[in-house]
């Protein structure tokens, strides 16, 4: 005879991991893949970027990654205009130039070096200089493949978007607070700028729900990263510390919050470390390092790092540690980009690797992602390549 009550608890068992191998499956840290879908070749020598495409998925914006010089490029990388603004002629915006992005489909923008916002027709005819934002300078970043604002229509009107470290000056601080919680309290360093009268607004770098600031915890001054939805007008924050992302809606004059989404991943702590400046290049703690747009879903990259022990020996052999082979055998090792995918306010999934060699570089609203292997490629070229990869649901 069968005894039923074995027979009960087999079922029940088998019920029970059924369930949890497809919560796993379909759960925040499912696994998903990128697949190649097709590649834009550029014959250009020096090493190009993305910093935008036009929203009809028309032509980019690519820069060369040393000098900064813009081109217009067509969605099949044919040059359509090299652009010569840096100078300081009159269509000139000097000597440096921060990056670049369209102003609607007829009209781009460039940050110049702390010059202001030179906007320019598709010819490359300046045609207004917008004054600078900045109080002072208080801190300066550039980064190969990120560019600090984005230029948009909103209700006809032309908007730059961005965050502006020296929107915020340190000693509005007594010295005690600028390593305080407090200081999350102050910085307002994204902003909004009208192009036709120049006005000016800027908003919380921090959020009052991030986890330290609503703690009260100190964990440094790890500015956030943003993106931005220029057909829904949809703002994402991401501070690099924690495993928070916050969603806003920016169809308005002030951005309402839409979504709060807790990410996760298996190499990512739940806790946030103690902070140690010391710790700020040898520590273990794996920051978020990107945020885009694609389509409708939002892409966030977050990097491993060298293990502690092992960094703390390299640096100790050199002040120059990063031109040490064994710091580039150890980055090659244990620094691994990882990505986590959010849609309609929840994390869906996480991507482990790419499917070619490169780096993230530009996420289109059409959906488009874009490898660059052009400034460490694999086999040297005269022409730069961008891989276009789409997510494998």
């Amino acid at each position: 005879m069968v005894n039923f009550r074995n027979c009960l608890v087999s079922v029940l068992i088998l019920f029970s991991c059924s369930s949890k191998n497809t919560e796993e499956a379909l759960g925040p840290e499912r696994k998903l893949t990128f697949v190649l879908e097709d590649s834009v070749m550029v014959d250009v020598l020096e090493p190009l970027v993305i910093d935008d495409q036009q929203i009809s998925g028309g032509a980019f914006l690519m820069r060369e990654g040393k000098s900064r010089k813009p081109y217009l490029i067509s969605k099949k990388g044919e040059i359509i205009k090299a652009y010569e603004i840096l100078n300081e002629g009159p269509n000139g915006i000097g000597f440096g130039a921060m990056g670049y992005s369209f102003l609607g489909e007829d009209k781009w923008a460039a940050q110049g070096l702390f010059n202001g916002y030179h906007i320019y027709n598709l010819v490359g005819d300046k045609i207004k200089l917008l004054d600078p934002i900045h109080l002072g300078i208080f801190a300066m970043s550039i980064y190969h493949f990120q560019t600090f604002f984005r230029g948009f229509l909103k209700d006809g009107e032309e908007i730059l978007f961005g965050i502006e470290s020296n929107l915020f000056d340190p000693s509005s601080l007594s010295k005690e607070n600028r390593d305080q919680p407090m200081y999350y309290d102050s910085v307002k360093t994204i902003f909004t700028y009208r192009a036709k009268d120049q006005e000016l607004k800027q908003f919380d770098a921090y959020p009052e729900t991030w986890g330290p600031r609503k703690e009260r915890k100190y964990v440094g001054k790890p500015e956030p990263l943003i993106a931005y939805h220029r057909s829904k007008h949809e703002m994402a924050l991401l501070p690099k510390v924690g495993n928070q992302l916050f969603i806003y809606d920016f169809s308005g004059p002030e951005p309402e919050l839409l979504h709060k989404v807790n990410l996760s991943h298996r190499f990512r702590p739940f806790e946030i470390p103690e902070f140690d400046e010391k710790d700020r290049f040898s520590g273990n703690y794996p920051a978020f390092t990107d945020i885009r747009y694609f389509g409708e879903r939002i892409l966030v990259e977050f990097r491993t790092k060298v293990p502690q022990d092992i960094m703390q020996g390299i640096m100790a052999k050199s002040e120059r540690y990063y031109e040490l082979p064994e710091f580039k055998e150890a980055t090659k090792t244990y620094a691994k980009p990882y990505y986590l995918i959010v849609e309609n306010g929840k994390q869906i999934g996480v991507v482990d690797e790419l499917p070619v060699h490169g780096a993230l570089d530009f996420a289109s609203e059409g959906g488009e992602i874009f490898i660059n292997d052009n400034l460490e490629p694999l086999v040297e070229r005269e022409y730069n390549v961008f891989y276009q990869l789409k997510l494998n649901m």
